[in-house]
């Protein structure tokens, strides 16, 4: 569908959102993570009504379910309606194409901006009235629920209708009119790469025995800010993440690191900017999520996820692996010990100790207001006690300073205060660009940006040689080589740079015959002048031409400083004859012109095509038996099969699968399969399924649709 032009009634910002001027008011279409910042940096004002887009087709390509494309949830509204309500004193109207979409997204608001609506889903109703005191808003007398802030309205059922402007979805698109007249069309099809409007700048990060580097310590609202999310290193282990910012491979890929080098995920609390970057990293991290959070957040969570990718909370839990970290009840886990408070925020939210950091999770701290709320009793003298003690005895404390009425608001008595409880007092969740920290306390304190990297105890030596290995290790591809291959591949490879804005390669010219993999930054791939992904570092670029000379089928452009590890024909054909490449080239040329898989990097179709099998079976062949236990699932390439179970059917749809998630869940076959005439079929073992799994996370739900 050909892009937008902008018009007199039509504005477009990236990531697909435009707004619409009409006699009714502005109207927003697409709400992407951070909409409101792209809003303000182009000096706009949050508009009344809000258009969201309609579900993703079932099956369409990989990562996408429900409001969320690629990762990318397009119904990220909590901002613009606290920005509507709180700062415009206005309810916002949020605008569905069905009504079941309207349902879904009552409940995730309800979850995120007020917490769980059953009571037996809280730890206890102490911490439900906590929560309502923090949230406290003085016009009401008490905390706003979704209904005071929000109006939700479905197309179906009449919700287009805006008196003289009315809005209509048809042909795949939305129609605006105004006193009858056609006034704008906008494409209900999301086909942008989403982008962040600020990432942290790279700097050199000189490890120390604890390291926190910071890729936001920013707010929802700050258009030039990163909500405060940070990686936490424990000398030589791979870093924790602690919270999800939005756009996170990319922000990730900009600080020179994958997804797939994040060891766990600790997660504080539901609030939009804190889990935006959540879907995307779960579904195309290219790694297991290791989750870490309090059981009730947990299962807000399933909620949240499953209104949010329309899905039921038990499949999302299939999505990644959780570890609870209630309070009271500590958690060892990967060699690392933690322990949890309940925070004083306006939901449930954790305050987390992990070896040394201690992070607040948002928590409004303040003395004389902790013993107002004692006083007044909506707290109890053992949480006052606990909240007190929550940071004693930490080296590094990172410490909301929101301001406000549910943040804590910065003084130097408060500061003073705690920094005496811990080694590094370091604040964030502020945007103040004002705050300055007294000479006193200059030596124990300081403001975390977008970037900003502090450390303490001995540095932690590193090398050129083990980075490479690393980063050869957590490419999919070449991780299937021994250590020893890869460590050979690290000594041999050649590191090659290119600065921001400089072409790698050009679409049609001639191979140099080298596979590349990412090492630092960010590369574009463009496919007939149009963006279609973003790349990081442990992707592989260049093996079509590696393998058999090919001219380059997109252009590669760095998005950023960009360093790649090279490795020449005569390395390259070593790896090749070892994994097998040139076998499977052909299998993964097939999964490319699948419509489904054909988005996917070519070098993830390659690696997926190494674990299929080929086969030709005969007419009459039985591959699947219902109620027989087997490890092996099949994938349909030609012929016609015969499938029965509680209905009968046929297919001759290349693509289909059968047996997979039998064979990869340990079950007995739900079908059984017989071939009607001579087949083409590529079989794949539950250990390769496990694999994919755990590599392939959106392929797992992809599998749900084509697997029968």
């Amino acid at each position: 569908m050909s892009k937008i032009v902008p018009t007199e009634r039509v504005r477009c910002l990236p990531n697909d959102i435009y707004v619409v001027t009409t006699t009714a008011g502005d109207i927003l279409v697409n709400s992407p993570p951070e909409s409101l910042k792209f809003l303000l940096a182009h000096g706009l004002t949050p508009p009344q009504y809000v258009l969201l887009p309609p579900d993703a087709p079932t099956g369409s390509e990989p990562g996408s379910h429900g409001f969320v494309r690629r990762g990318i949830n397009y119904a990220s509204v909590e901002f613009l309606i606290y920005a509507s309500f709180f700062g415009q004193q206005q309810r916002i109207t949020l605008i569905t194409p069905t009504v079941a979409q309207a349902q879904r997204l009552r409940i995730l608001l309800q979850e995120t901006i007020n917490g769980p609506s059953a009571p037996e889903d809280w730890p206890g109703s102490w911490l439900k009235e906590e929560c309502a005191t923090v949230a406290l808003f003085p016009p009401l007398g008490r905390a706003p629920t979704v209904d005071d802030m929000v109006t939700i309205v479905a197309l179906e059922s009449g919700g287009g209708n805006l008196g003289e402007v009315q809005i209509t979805y048809y042909d795949d698109a939305f129609h605006f009119t105004e006193h009858g007249v056609d006034i704008a069309r906008i494409p209900a099809t999301i086909t942008g790469i989403a982008q962040p409007l600020t990432v942290a700048p790279p700097r050199p990060l000189v490890r120390q025995m604890i390291t926190l580097q910071f890729i936001g310590g920013s707010d929802g609202f700050d258009p030039t800010g990163i909500t405060t999310c940070f990686l936490a290193y424990f000398g030589n282990n791979q870093p924790l993440l602690f919270d999800a910012a939005a756009y996170l491979n990319v922000r990730l890929a900009h600080l020179g690191l994958s997804p797939r080098q994040i060891d766990l995920v600790v997660i504080s609390h539901l609030h939009e900017d804190h889990i935006a970057g959540l879907p995307e990293l779960i579904l195309t991290g290219g790694k297991r999520v290791q989750l870490v959070t309090a059981q009730p957040i947990y299962r807000s969570l399933l909620r949240v996820l499953g209104v949010m990718l329309d899905l039921p909370p038990t499949t999302v839990a299939e999505l990644f692996d959780f570890y609870p970290l209630d309070p009271g009840q500590p958690l060892d886990l990967h060699g690392y010990h933690f322990t949890a408070t309940y925070a004083v925020h306006s939901v449930p939210t954790i305050a987390v100790r992990v070896n040394g950091v201690g992070y607040s999770g948002d928590m409004r701290y303040d003395e004389a207001w902790l013993e107002h709320l004692h006083q007044t009793g909506h707290l109890s003298s053992e949480r006052l006690n606990e909240l007190r003690r929550f940071a004693d005895g930490v080296e590094i404390l990172v410490h909301d300073m929101g301001g406000g009425a549910i943040h804590t608001t910065p003084t130097e008595h408060l500061l003073r205060t705690l920094s005496t409880r811990s080694r590094r007092l370091v604040l964030a969740h502020t945007s103040r660009q004002d705050f300055t920290v007294t000479d006193e306390l200059a030596d124990r304190v300081e403001v975390a940006g977008s970037g900003h990297v502090v450390g303490i105890g001995e540095i932690v030596h590193d090398d050129e040689q083990r980075q490479r290995f690393e980063t050869f290790t957590i490419c999919p591809l070449f991780a299937r080589l021994p250590v020893a291959e890869r460590v050979n591949l690290a000594n041999q490879c050649a590191i090659v740079s290119y600065p921001a804005g400089q072409v790698i390669a050009r679409e049609g010219e001639a191979s140099d015959g080298c596979a590349y993999v990412i090492h630092r930054g960010v590369v574009e791939i463009i496919v007939g002048n149009e963006s279609v992904r973003f790349l990081g570092r442990g992707n592989s670029l260049g093996e079509r031409g590696a393998l058999i000379g090919e001219p380059r089928t997109s252009t590669m452009l760095a998005h950023s400083d960009v360093q790649l590890l090279q490795i020449t024909p005569d390395l390259f054909a070593g790896v090749a004859e070892q994994l097998g490449l040139i076998e499977a080239f052909a299998r993964a040329d097939w999964l490319w012109q699948q419509s489904t898989l054909g988005q996917l990097p070519w070098a993830t179709l390659l690696d997926l095509a190494l674990d299929f099998t080929p086969h030709t079976v005969a007419a009459g062949t039985v591959l699947c038996r219902r109620g027989e236990m087997s490890t092996t699932g099949y994938l349909l390439v030609h012929g016609c099969v015969h499938y029965s179970a509680m209905r009968d059917g046929e297919s001759e749809r290349s693509g289909d699968c059968f047996g997979m998630r039998s064979a990869l869940r340990g079950e007995p076959y739900r079908l059984t399969v017989r071939t009607l005439s001579e087949c083409v079929v590529w079989s794949i073992e539950a250990s390769s399924l496990q694999r994919f799994y755990l590599t392939y996370p959106d392929l797992f739900l992809h599998l749900r649709v084509i697997d029968r």
